[in-house]
């Protein structure tokens, strides 16, 4: 029994040497680490510390946040502002130049109508004088010249009249052409728009109308001459036509009584 016991005495004494050997070596091996943290960061630590520990400097900060934050959104309020600021004053600008653009575009529709002679509606032709018509319109079939003696279609008619006696416009238009014809002698060419002319011939030189001149209905635009050798037996006349899209057709079915 004395052996067992200093045996496990010794065996004591030997695990407690051994641990404390291994105990001081390990602490020698331990190299101390050096801080890293400044005196500056241990001060904004320790002040941070303070601030958050102290409600009256806590609510200063919050509302200096705040304020912050207003004057930011008023900033982005004002920047939206004066980014609309431009369409709104383009708006503007628009709604000033509309009426001067609907106005010139009226100007030009009025001076083109007043060029062309248009008509609203289909023109009412009256003759250019009272007479009896001394040859008919014809271009279906032929029909007797007395001055050719012959038979032929004629895409007019001959008014008779009396030298000197006033032709008149058959309806508001544009004088287009005053020349003269071979065959019909001084003629005037009006324009009504739409398509429409009338040609008034065996004039006499002095017509009172030029090319360009806007006449009215009923106006004055030359006076009765003598025929010319192509019509000379149907005596003193005013050959008139009209014509539609340069096709003649029959003064007496479009003129009014």
């Amino acid at each position: 029994m004395n052996k067992n016991y200093y045996r496990i005495l010794w065996g004591c004494l030997a695990v407690v040497v051994i641990a404390g050997g291994i105990y001081y070596f390990a602490g020698r091996d331990k190299t101390p680490v050096p801080s890293t943290t400044t005196p500056q960061q241990t001060e904004q630590a320790a002040h941070q510390v303070i601030v958050n520990q102290t409600p009256a400097l806590q609510e200063a900060v919050e509302e200096r946040e705040y304020q912050y934050d207003s004057s930011e959104q008023q900033e982005t309020e004002t920047v939206s502002a004066q980014q609309q600021q431009p369409l709104e004053s383009a708006t503007v600008v628009k709604e000033e130049v509309k009426p001067q653009t609907e106005k010139q575009q009226t100007e030009e529709q009025q001076q083109n109508t007043q060029q062309a002679g248009i008509f609203e509606s289909e023109p009412l032709f009256v003759m250019p004088l009272a007479g009896n018509i001394v040859m008919d319109y014809s271009i279906d079939h032929a029909i007797y010249d007395a001055t050719l003696d012959q038979y032929r279609t004629n895409d007019h008619i001959s008014i008779g009249a009396k030298k000197g006696e006033s032709v008149k416009a058959s309806e508001d238009g544009t004088v287009e052409t005053v020349k003269t014809d071979d065959e019909r002698g001084i003629t005037v060419v009006l324009n009504h728009g739409n398509g429409w002319q009338t040609t008034y011939s065996q004039l006499q030189e002095d017509v009172v109308v030029k090319e360009g001149d806007k006449v009215k209905k009923g106006q004055e635009i030359g006076l009765v001459a003598e025929p010319t050798k192509y019509s000379i037996a149907l005596g003193e006349h005013v050959d008139f036509s009209i014509a539609k899209d340069g096709v003649t057709v029959d003064p007496k079915s479009t003129v009014i009584e």
